[in-house]
């Protein structure tokens, strides 16, 4: 892809030479490659189209080919694309370079300043090459300009609903870019394989058949200006098996394969890349009982969008007032009463662990609902607090890349956890490298950074079977990876968990495996 400078406008990430190695190698671009056509539709400066002209020419002289039949040849069948034209010379300058070390000069190159996904464009070359090849793009489809995102939306179907990102468009252009007997290879974040946004790429692939390799490389960082847990996705329009190929790979450059997967063992709902027999004990933990969402209710907690001005540990707690400190060293007098205690639970360690947190909290419940304090009330009310806001509402305002908030300009960032969050509850942090489901208690504690889980029944029984070693391989299994081997625990990853309750010969058989480590 382009130059690091334009990472964050262009979704930019340089792709090391031993994956575009690895890519090329999985799609068998090496011998009697001249006269197949390859591109690159977002081929930055060249780091796949220079490895690729190198195999091209060795491939032709091999072949006997002569100097001026190989640069027809060049021409004829190397494209790549790019939206930035700074990038297309940097990319032209490289392959001058690869050419003249073969005695090739003056290579007329078959590269193009364009955005790749516009259709009027690129329709012009579907069914037209053999190989597609690169690391697209990765923008979040809110990040892009509101005419480009309308545009995406409307005319590629795997970007038309959700927070999606344009490198799922990618995917479709490659394989309308492809003839029917053509192969895909990108390197990609490996987000579209369990996000809902990433659902229809998903569907697309499974009812095409068109799934040939994955080379998942899990928690591992593979480019060194980006922290993006990558795949390398190797697509064959002309499939013909019901299995793919799964391996595994890491930053070592070691890759080991795993097994043989059979497609129908993908969930539509979440991609979970583990061998056939991982699979199975997979379902049989889903299937055993019933799913944890069907017996307990599982919640988010509280998000203010700007902790630090509304979270304060340690408050000097007084009378009926409290003494908050900004963390700029700003000091101020608030209401105690409307204050609440709050736990963050991706910090906690063991049941009833004082934490000594308080929200501001600038609710009344009305017929059991929280509503915010008007602006009026809040005045006469709470006099000190409103003028603590008043003082930090440039900061309140900015929350959201500036968007109003709906509800009032003193109110949280989002309205999630206001009547879900206090009572008893089971916490858990959002990441974790091993189940951590902690019981709380305290029935007027809130609680955020994290998950909570409220159910009717014993408590610190769910809690038990949450920490078993069946929830710990569940999760490793399913779950999604982020650095350091940390796995997410979030609601869509511990829903379908299921639980049996009244089965006492559970505990007995897992009495040895429950994880109530709290250190």
């Amino acid at each position: 892809m382009k130059n690091i400078s334009n990472t964050k406008a262009n979704g930019v990430i340089y792709t090391p030479s031993w994956i575009v190695d690895l890519i090329l190698n999985n799609l068998n671009y090496n011998v009697n490659i001249e006269t197949k056509k390859i591109i690159d539709p977002a081929c930055g400066d060249g780091a796949f189209l220079t490895a690729v002209l190198e195999r091209f020419i060795k491939s032709a002289k091999e072949n006997k080919r002569g100097n001026e039949e190989i640069k027809t040849l060049i021409e004829n069948n190397i494209f790549g694309w790019d939206i930035d034209e700074n990038a297309i010379k940097k990319s032209k300058i490289k392959l001058d370079i690869v050419a003249k070390e073969f005695g090739l000069e003056n290579i007329t190159w078959n590269l193009k300043v364009t955005d790749s996904l516009n259709k009027n464009f690129c329709k012009n070359y579907f069914n037209y090459f053999n190989f597609v090849v690169g690391n697209p793009p990765y923008i979040r489809i809110q990040n892009l300009e509101k005419d480009k995102r309308n545009y995406i939306q409307k005319e590629w179907l795997l970007c038309k609903s959700g927070s999606t990102d344009i490198y799922l468009a990618f995917f479709e252009l490659g394989y309308f870019l492809l003839k029917k007997d053509g192969l895909l290879g990108f390197i990609t974040p490996n987000t579209y394989l369990k996000t809902s946004a990433g659902k229809d790429l998903r569907l697309f692939i499974k009812q095409k058949n068109i799934l040939d390799t994955f080379i998942d490389f899990e928690h591992h960082q593979i480019f060194d200006n980006a922290i993006t847990y990558v795949l390398i996705t190797i697509l064959n329009k002309n499939h013909q098996e019901k299995y793919f190929k799964l391996n595994k790979g890491n930053s070592n450059k070691e890759i080991e394969f795993i097994d043989n997967i059979d497609l129908k063992n993908l969930n539509d709902e979440n991609w979970i890349l583990a061998s056939n027999k991982i699979l199975e004990k997979v379902n049989t933990i889903e299937k055993k009982g019933t799913p944890l969402s069907r017996i307990a209710e599982i919640h988010v907690g509280i998000t203010t969008l700007a902790d630090n001005y509304y979270i304060f540990k340690n408050p000097i707690i007084k009378n009926d007032t409290a003494v908050i400190k900004l963390k700029d060293g700003r000091t101020f007098e608030i209401e105690r009463n409307i204050l609440k205690p709050i736990v963050k639970a991706s910090v906690l360690k063991f049941p009833d662990e004082e934490q000594n947190r308080f929200i501001i909290f600038p609710y009344k419940k009305v017929k059991e609902k929280h509503q915010i304090i008007p602006d009026d009330e809040l005045k006469s009310k709470y006099p000190l607090t409103y003028g603590y806001f008043t003082q930090i509402k440039d900061v309140l305002l900015a929350r959201d890349k500036g968007k109003p908030n709906h509800v009032c300009w003193y109110a949280f960032g989002r309205s999630q956890g206001l009547d879900t969050s206090f009572g008893k509850k089971i916490l858990t942090s959002p990441i974790n490298l091993k189940p951590k489901f902690i019981v709380w208690n305290k029935d007027d504690y809130t609680f955020y950074a994290g998950y909570c889980i409220k159910y009717q029944g014993d408590l610190n029984l769910l809690a038990d079977i949450l920490n078993s070693y069946d929830m710990e391989f569940y999760i490793k299994t399913i779950s999604r990876n982020y650095q350091n081997n940390y796995k997410s625990f979030a609601k869509s990853f511990i829903q379908n968990f299921s639980i049996e309750i009244n089965d006492n010969a559970y505990f007995k058989k897992s009495n040895q495996q429950i994880l109530l480590n709290f250190n």
